[in-house]
């Protein structure tokens, strides 16, 4: 992939907000923010960010989610979870 540089001449406070509003929306910055609508744009989509518009898991997603519910519940009553009594423990564990 051959990548290039996209200079957007902009007011220091229209680039500030438009950081917080990537932020508040889980993106790490405003470039991975506009890299995605870019996308989106190219592709012929619409990106609609605001809360109600993500409307419900579809029937297919909560019957995966209710599978995991109950196979970790399993797991659970089965005492094969691992727990950990502090974070040093938990962290020692992952890098294990």
């Amino acid at each position: 992939m051959s990548k290039v540089k996209l200079q957007v001449p902009m007011d220091k406070k229209l680039r500030d907000e438009l950081e917080k509003r990537a932020l508040s929306l889980g993106f790490d910055s405003a470039q991975a923010y506009i890299r995605v609508w870019a996308k989106a744009e190219t592709e012929g989509r619409h990106l609609n960010f605001d809360e109600d518009s993500w409307g419900e898991p579809s029937p297919e997603a909560i019957a995966r989610w209710d599978k995991q519910i109950k196979e970790i519940e399993a797991d659970k009553k089965a005492g094969k979870l691992k727990s950990y009594t502090s974070v040093e423990e938990f962290m020692k564990d992952l890098r294990a």
